[in-house]
């Protein structure tokens, strides 16, 4: 089974711009694939797996979270964990959060995060991120 791994960066122009950068890796890595925006679906096989990557800071209060659950006959959230910046030595800065997907069935699936506090419930979210992806 083939594995892929999407990283895809979502960072504060979000709010102006979706304005992604992602690539598949794997040994040995293979390809690579730049995302503008909602605009562009990703292929993805049944089976693969992928990684969105979206900058955060939950020492704000600030976290993502899955706005809407993906059809999961098409794409499966594995997991999400959250990782600091390596040699970050401060406190109170900004890392990752990782959400791991697996494909597993055909066809066309949105991906929507929202950056929100989660005790801010009347409070539109802080960033989106969207992404579509299409399991062939």
């Amino acid at each position: 089974m083939k594995k892929s791994v999407l990283m895809v960066l979502a960072t504060a122009c979000l709010l102006v711009s979706a304005a992604h950068c992602a690539h598949a890796q794997g040994p040995p890595l293979t390809q690579k694939k730049v995302f503008s925006g909602s605009e562009a679906p990703f292929a993805m096989k049944v089976g693969d797996e992928f990684v969105l990557t979206l900058e955060s800071n939950p020492s704000t209060g600030y976290l993502w979270r899955l706005a809407v659950k993906p059809d999961e006959n098409t794409v499966k959230l594995v997991s999400s964990e959250y990782r600091a910046v390596p040699d970050a030595n401060r406190v109170g800065a900004g890392g990752n959060e990782v959400w791991t997907f697996l494909a597993t069935g055909k066809g066309k699936a949105e991906i929507s995060l929202i950056y929100v506090r989660p005790w801010e419930k009347d409070k539109p979210p802080a960033r989106t991120a969207r992404v579509i992806i299409i399991v062939e």
